[in-house]
Protein backbone atom coordinates (compact mmCIF):
# COMPACT_ATOMS: atom_id res chain seq x y z
CA UNK A 1 0.00 0.00 0.00
CA UNK A 2 0.97 3.52 -0.75
CA UNK A 3 1.77 5.54 2.00
CA UNK A 4 0.90 9.18 1.89
CA UNK A 5 2.79 12.15 3.67
CA UNK A 6 2.50 15.61 4.74
CA UNK A 7 4.46 18.47 5.47
CA UNK A 8 4.24 19.76 9.35
CA UNK A 9 5.97 22.90 9.86
CA UNK A 10 9.49 22.52 8.73
CA UNK A 11 9.22 18.57 9.36
CA UNK A 12 8.03 15.96 6.85
CA UNK A 13 6.14 13.30 8.86
CA UNK A 14 4.92 9.92 7.25
CA UNK A 15 1.42 9.49 8.11
CA UNK A 16 -0.71 6.22 8.31
CA UNK A 17 -2.23 5.11 4.74
CA UNK A 18 -5.49 6.93 4.30
CA UNK A 19 -7.20 7.79 1.84
CA UNK A 20 -9.18 11.17 1.35
CA UNK A 21 -13.13 10.31 0.40
CA UNK A 22 -15.43 13.39 -0.28
CA UNK A 23 -19.33 12.43 -0.54
CA UNK A 24 -20.98 15.08 -3.02
CA UNK A 25 -24.38 14.61 -3.48
CA UNK A 26 -26.50 16.25 -6.39
CA UNK A 27 -29.57 17.07 -4.89
CA UNK A 28 -30.67 19.44 -1.99
CA UNK A 29 -33.46 21.20 -1.21
CA UNK A 30 -32.18 24.41 -0.21
CA UNK A 31 -29.30 24.33 -2.97
CA UNK A 32 -30.11 22.32 -6.09
CA UNK A 33 -26.69 20.66 -7.69
CA UNK A 34 -24.65 22.13 -4.86
CA UNK A 35 -21.57 20.71 -5.48
CA UNK A 36 -21.40 21.95 -9.37
CA UNK A 37 -21.86 25.74 -7.65
CA UNK A 38 -19.98 27.80 -9.16
CA UNK A 39 -17.27 30.06 -7.13
CA UNK A 40 -15.25 32.42 -8.66
CA UNK A 41 -15.81 30.67 -11.86
CA UNK A 42 -15.23 27.58 -10.38
CA UNK A 43 -17.47 24.38 -9.28
CA UNK A 44 -17.82 24.25 -5.32
CA UNK A 45 -16.66 20.35 -5.46
CA UNK A 46 -13.27 21.53 -6.92
CA UNK A 47 -12.91 24.09 -4.23
CA UNK A 48 -13.02 21.56 -1.70
CA UNK A 49 -10.67 18.85 -4.01
CA UNK A 50 -8.19 21.45 -4.12
CA UNK A 51 -8.19 22.26 -0.42
CA UNK A 52 -7.52 18.60 0.05
CA UNK A 53 -4.68 18.19 -2.03
CA UNK A 54 -3.18 19.95 0.89
CA UNK A 55 -3.20 16.66 2.66
CA UNK A 56 -2.91 14.36 0.37
CA UNK A 57 -1.66 13.36 -3.46
CA UNK A 58 -4.33 13.32 -6.15
CA UNK A 59 -4.31 9.52 -5.81
CA UNK A 60 -5.11 9.53 -2.54
CA UNK A 61 -8.09 11.71 -3.02
CA UNK A 62 -11.57 10.32 -4.79
CA UNK A 63 -15.32 11.73 -4.74
CA UNK A 64 -18.37 9.81 -3.82
CA UNK A 65 -21.38 10.67 -5.69
CA UNK A 66 -24.64 9.56 -7.27
CA UNK A 67 -24.37 12.10 -10.28
CA UNK A 68 -22.60 11.58 -13.56
CA UNK A 69 -22.80 15.42 -13.65
CA UNK A 70 -20.47 15.97 -10.37
CA UNK A 71 -18.51 13.14 -11.60
CA UNK A 72 -17.69 14.59 -14.85
CA UNK A 73 -16.54 18.04 -13.16
CA UNK A 74 -14.59 16.27 -10.73
CA UNK A 75 -12.73 13.97 -13.78
CA UNK A 76 -12.55 17.44 -15.89
CA UNK A 77 -10.38 18.97 -13.06
CA UNK A 78 -7.65 16.10 -12.68
CA UNK A 79 -9.41 14.21 -10.21
CA UNK A 80 -11.24 10.99 -9.23
CA UNK A 81 -14.49 10.09 -9.04
CA UNK A 82 -16.98 7.03 -8.29
CA UNK A 83 -20.66 6.69 -8.83
CA UNK A 84 -22.90 5.55 -5.70
CA UNK A 85 -26.77 4.78 -5.10
CA UNK A 86 -28.46 7.43 -4.93
CA UNK A 87 -30.79 5.48 -1.93
CA UNK A 88 -27.65 5.83 0.81
CA UNK A 89 -28.48 6.99 4.00
CA UNK A 90 -25.81 9.51 4.84
CA UNK A 91 -22.47 10.99 3.51
CA UNK A 92 -20.63 8.36 6.13
CA UNK A 93 -22.25 5.67 4.05
CA UNK A 94 -21.44 7.24 0.57
CA UNK A 95 -18.16 6.97 2.13
CA UNK A 96 -18.18 3.50 3.48
CA UNK A 97 -19.52 2.30 0.34
CA UNK A 98 -16.64 3.16 -1.75
CA UNK A 99 -14.14 2.13 1.08
CA UNK A 100 -15.01 -1.38 1.09
CA UNK A 101 -13.04 -1.65 -2.60
CA UNK A 102 -9.88 0.48 -0.30
CA UNK A 103 -7.70 -1.03 1.93
CA UNK A 104 -6.18 2.30 3.47
CA UNK A 105 -5.62 1.90 7.64
CA UNK A 106 -8.19 5.24 7.81
CA UNK A 107 -10.62 6.85 5.92
CA UNK A 108 -11.02 10.40 5.94
CA UNK A 109 -14.66 12.07 4.87
CA UNK A 110 -14.12 15.44 4.19
CA UNK A 111 -17.66 17.01 3.14
CA UNK A 112 -18.26 18.61 -0.38
CA UNK A 113 -19.66 21.47 0.56
CA UNK A 114 -16.36 23.42 3.26
CA UNK A 115 -13.72 24.74 0.70
CA UNK A 116 -11.98 26.10 4.10
CA UNK A 117 -11.18 23.12 5.84
CA UNK A 118 -8.70 23.39 8.64
CA UNK A 119 -6.34 21.09 7.53
CA UNK A 120 -4.15 21.48 10.25
CA UNK A 121 -6.34 19.67 12.10
CA UNK A 122 -7.30 16.85 10.07
CA UNK A 123 -3.84 16.60 10.52
CA UNK A 124 -3.38 16.56 14.43
CA UNK A 125 -6.30 13.88 13.99
CA UNK A 126 -4.85 11.60 12.00
CA UNK A 127 -1.61 11.46 13.51
CA UNK A 128 -3.78 10.99 17.00
CA UNK A 129 -5.04 7.60 15.48
CA UNK A 130 -1.89 6.44 14.34
CA UNK A 131 -0.72 7.19 17.82
CA UNK A 132 -3.60 5.36 19.43
CA UNK A 133 -4.70 1.91 17.59
CA UNK A 134 -7.62 1.41 19.53
CA UNK A 135 -9.42 5.14 18.26
CA UNK A 136 -12.12 4.05 15.61
CA UNK A 137 -13.32 7.73 14.62
CA UNK A 138 -12.63 11.28 15.26
CA UNK A 139 -14.60 14.51 13.78
CA UNK A 140 -13.48 17.99 14.38
CA UNK A 141 -14.77 20.64 16.40
CA UNK A 142 -14.63 24.77 17.00
CA UNK A 143 -15.52 26.32 20.43
CA UNK A 144 -18.95 27.43 20.56
CA UNK A 145 -18.57 31.04 21.87
CA UNK A 146 -21.76 32.76 20.90
CA UNK A 147 -25.34 32.71 22.22
CA UNK A 148 -27.17 33.05 18.62
CA UNK A 149 -24.90 30.07 17.43
CA UNK A 150 -25.88 27.92 20.38
CA UNK A 151 -29.27 28.81 19.71
CA UNK A 152 -29.16 27.67 16.13
CA UNK A 153 -30.89 24.93 15.03
CA UNK A 154 -28.43 24.73 12.12
CA UNK A 155 -25.79 24.55 14.15
CA UNK A 156 -24.78 21.23 15.11
CA UNK A 157 -23.47 21.51 19.27
CA UNK A 158 -21.21 18.54 20.71
CA UNK A 159 -20.69 18.53 24.06
CA UNK A 160 -17.21 16.12 25.48
CA UNK A 161 -16.09 14.42 28.41
CA UNK A 162 -12.66 14.86 30.00
CA UNK A 163 -10.97 12.71 27.30
CA UNK A 164 -12.16 14.52 24.89
CA UNK A 165 -15.01 11.84 23.42
CA UNK A 166 -18.45 13.43 22.18
CA UNK A 167 -20.91 12.67 24.83
CA UNK A 168 -24.12 13.93 22.78
CA UNK A 169 -25.02 16.22 19.44
CA UNK A 170 -27.87 18.12 18.91
CA UNK A 171 -29.32 20.72 16.78
CA UNK A 172 -31.01 21.67 19.59
CA UNK A 173 -28.90 24.05 22.69
CA UNK A 174 -27.71 21.76 24.86
CA UNK A 175 -25.97 22.14 27.44
CA UNK A 176 -29.25 23.63 29.48
CA UNK A 177 -28.64 26.00 31.60
CA UNK A 178 -30.69 26.09 34.69
CA UNK A 179 -29.23 28.64 37.01
CA UNK A 180 -27.42 31.37 34.51
CA UNK A 181 -27.93 32.57 30.92
CA UNK A 182 -25.88 30.88 28.22
CA UNK A 183 -21.62 30.75 28.64
CA UNK A 184 -18.88 29.39 27.15
CA UNK A 185 -17.59 25.83 28.38
CA UNK A 186 -14.82 24.11 27.88
CA UNK A 187 -16.12 21.13 26.62
CA UNK A 188 -19.09 22.73 24.44
CA UNK A 189 -18.54 23.20 20.37
CA UNK A 190 -20.19 23.48 17.05
CA UNK A 191 -19.49 20.60 14.85
CA UNK A 192 -17.47 20.69 11.77
CA UNK A 193 -18.94 17.71 9.59
CA UNK A 194 -15.23 15.58 9.04
CA UNK A 195 -14.73 12.21 10.20
CA UNK A 196 -12.03 9.87 10.18
CA UNK A 197 -12.72 6.38 10.95
CA UNK A 198 -10.78 3.26 10.86
CA UNK A 199 -11.58 1.45 7.26
CA UNK A 200 -12.83 -1.77 9.08
CA UNK A 201 -14.94 0.41 11.82
CA UNK A 202 -16.38 1.89 9.21
CA UNK A 203 -17.48 -1.38 7.05
CA UNK A 204 -19.53 -2.03 10.23
CA UNK A 205 -20.79 1.27 10.85
CA UNK A 206 -22.70 1.01 7.20
CA UNK A 207 -24.02 -2.45 8.25
CA UNK A 208 -25.77 -1.18 11.10
CA UNK A 209 -29.75 0.54 10.83
CA UNK A 210 -29.62 4.22 11.38
CA UNK A 211 -30.36 4.59 15.15
CA UNK A 212 -33.28 6.22 16.71
CA UNK A 213 -31.62 9.05 17.51
CA UNK A 214 -29.88 9.29 14.22
CA UNK A 215 -33.13 9.61 12.74
CA UNK A 216 -34.76 12.22 15.25
CA UNK A 217 -31.45 14.84 14.62
CA UNK A 218 -30.64 14.21 11.41
CA UNK A 219 -27.02 13.03 12.60
CA UNK A 220 -25.02 10.36 11.22
CA UNK A 221 -22.31 10.77 13.97
CA UNK A 222 -25.11 9.77 16.30
CA UNK A 223 -25.31 5.81 15.03
CA UNK A 224 -21.53 5.82 16.63
CA UNK A 225 -22.63 6.36 19.89
CA UNK A 226 -25.63 4.77 19.97
CA UNK A 227 -23.49 1.49 19.32
CA UNK A 228 -21.83 2.17 22.30
CA UNK A 229 -18.47 3.28 20.65
CA UNK A 230 -16.29 6.63 21.19
CA UNK A 231 -15.85 9.62 18.86
CA UNK A 232 -12.70 11.58 19.34
CA UNK A 233 -13.56 15.24 19.50
CA UNK A 234 -10.62 17.03 17.55
CA UNK A 235 -10.36 20.71 17.88
CA UNK A 236 -10.12 23.28 14.75
CA UNK A 237 -8.46 26.32 15.10
CA UNK A 238 -10.55 27.74 12.81
CA UNK A 239 -14.29 27.89 12.06
CA UNK A 240 -15.32 25.56 8.59
CA UNK A 241 -17.76 27.23 6.55
CA UNK A 242 -20.50 25.73 5.15
CA UNK A 243 -22.36 26.09 1.41
CA UNK A 244 -26.06 25.52 1.51
CA UNK A 245 -27.93 28.77 0.82
CA UNK A 246 -26.71 31.32 -2.11
CA UNK A 247 -26.47 33.38 0.83
CA UNK A 248 -23.31 30.93 2.20
CA UNK A 249 -22.24 31.28 -1.84
CA UNK A 250 -21.48 35.07 -1.18
CA UNK A 251 -20.41 34.91 2.45
CA UNK A 252 -17.64 32.36 0.81
CA UNK A 253 -16.62 33.95 -1.98
CA UNK A 254 -15.53 37.36 0.62
CA UNK A 255 -13.80 34.89 2.50
CA UNK A 256 -11.87 33.87 -0.17
CA UNK A 257 -11.06 37.46 -1.29
CA UNK A 258 -10.27 38.46 2.13
CA UNK A 259 -7.78 35.72 2.23
CA UNK A 260 -6.26 36.18 -1.53
CA UNK A 261 -7.69 33.27 -3.11
CA UNK A 262 -9.16 34.58 -5.82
Amino acid sequence: MARSSVQVGKRRTIMSDFTIIIPARYGSSRLPGKPLVPIAGKPLIVWVLERAQLLAPKDKIVVATDDQRVAGAVENAGFRAQITPKDLTSGSDRVGWVAQKLSDDIIVNLQGDEPLIDTGAVHRAIRLMEEEPDMMAATLAFPLQEETEWRNPNVVKVLTDEKSNAIYFSRAAIPFFRDALFQSLPNLYKHQGIYLYRREFLLQFIGWTPSALENAEKLEQLRVLSHGYSLRVVPADEPSYGVDTAEDVSRITEIFKMKGMI
